[in-house]
């Protein structure tokens, strides 16, 4: 194959129309089916074969015999041509108007379907917290719930139990890490 190669562009070089001919057509399938279509996609791979072929041409008088075939050569040339086009083609392509893309998007302003989403999760974790906080001893479901669900000041949750600041502190440290165990549970 080497030296059928080396006949055809020798012939190619003395301008034989027949010894192209015949070298396009021994690589144009290949080049097409292997090459060029799975890079470009079908409806641009003739383009691509012609202007890889318009290249090899002004690239064949410097062509230098390493030991690979023409058809090795060929498909560098091919390769690096449809990697061209892919790169033409994405920097040219337009980005569409997302609002035609996606059609009517939400403004961000909340639905009734959004809303009753929303009051749905709302009740739901009502009730789990009152459960974890039925799991409790009184007294530290009694400590979250006036510091953490009615929001009153440490100062007059400690009065309310009749101790002082910082021992309503301990007392609230360990309501609440008693409640975190029960609500990380399954």
């Amino acid at each position: 194959m080497e030296d059928d190669d080396a006949r055809l562009l020798e012939g190619i070089r003395r301008g034989d129309g027949e010894s192209a001919r015949i070298l396009y057509d021994r690589t144009r399938g290949f080049l097409l089916d292997a090459v060029i279509r799975p890079r470009v996609g079908s409806a641009d791979a003739e383009d691509v074969l012609s202007e890889t072929w318009l290249r090899a041409v002004e690239r064949l008088r410097g062509f230098e015999w390493r030991g690979i075939g023409l058809l090795h050569w060929l498909s560098a040339i091919a390769r690096r041509t449809a990697l061209e086009r892919l790169r033409r083609v994405h920097r040219e392509e337009v980005v569409p108007d997302l609002a035609e893309v996606f059609g009517d998007v939400p403004d961000g302003a909340p639905s009734a379907e959004a809303d009753m989403i929303a009051a749905e999760r709302l009740r739901r974790m009502r009730e789990r917290v009152a459960a974890t906080l039925a799991e409790l001893p009184q007294r530290h479901a009694d400590a979250l719930s006036l510091r953490l669900l009615e929001g009153r000041e440490r100062a007059d949750c400690a009065e309310v139990f009749g101790i002082s600041v910082p021992a309503f502190d301990v007392l609230l440290h360990r309501a609440a890490r008693g409640f975190a165990r029960r609500w990380s549970r399954p």
